[in-house]
């Protein structure tokens, strides 16, 4: 099984292009988009069509979280408030309604191995903003969280937000396919076990 992984498009239409073009070269078994269509970029709206008609399991992030819930259910944000205020106008009841019904999280399993999907680690999933915050990498909480038995019971797990590739444990994140050092995630499961790929995104 031959799975690709990427995160955090962020409004970048031509990044978006290229990583699905050049994984459909690659004739993947399942395509994966870890969440956070919309930010820094002027395309947001483009890209939600193209992650749309797609087949594409595509999964929230934060980002679409401020759109459907407001962002004052991250304090650290109220400075994209005009942000998230103006976009919210331009995005389409279709659209809109298709955040709404992307998941949180998606599990797959291919011989034996199994693996989770989420935007990030989570600190409470019934919380209207689920994720541990990023200063989590920082402090230790993550690494901990990493050895959860709730985490270590998956042979892996991919994440994004954090804008960069790293592993701990069996948690591997990809860096944003829309912003500068571009990558997506190549992940083969067979007989034989389970690897994983960061592959650079050229465009």
């Amino acid at each position: 099984m031959k799975i690709f992984v990427f995160s955090d498009i962020h409004g970048n239409l031509k990044a978006l292009n290229a990583v699905l073009e050049q994984i459909k070269e690659k004739v993947p078994d399942l395509t994966v988009f870890l969440g956070d269509i919309l930010q820094r970029g002027n395309e947001e709206t483009e890209c939600l069509d193209l992650l749309k008609n797609n087949d594409i399991i595509c999964l929230k992030g934060n980002c679409e979280l401020y759109l459907q819930h407001g962002v004052d259910i991250d304090p650290d944000v109220e400075h994209l408030r005009s942000y998230y205020d103006e976009i919210r106008k331009k995005v389409t009841v279709e659209q809109m309604q298709f955040i709404k019904q992307m998941p949180l999280v998606y599990e797959a399993e291919c011989c034996g191995h199994k693996m989770r999907f989420s935007h990030f680690l989570f600190l409470d999933t019934d919380s209207a903003y689920p994720f541990l915050p990023l200063s989590s990498l920082n402090n230790g909480v993550f690494d901990e969280a990493c050895r959860r038995n709730d985490i270590m019971k998956y042979d892996l797990l991919a994440v994004g937000h954090s804008h960069r590739n790293f592993v701990n444990e069996n948690v591997v994140s990809v860096s944003a396919s829309g912003l500068e050092g571009a990558s997506y995630l190549l992940i083969e499961a067979n007989e034989s076990g389970i690897s994983f790929e960061h592959i650079d995104l050229k465009y």
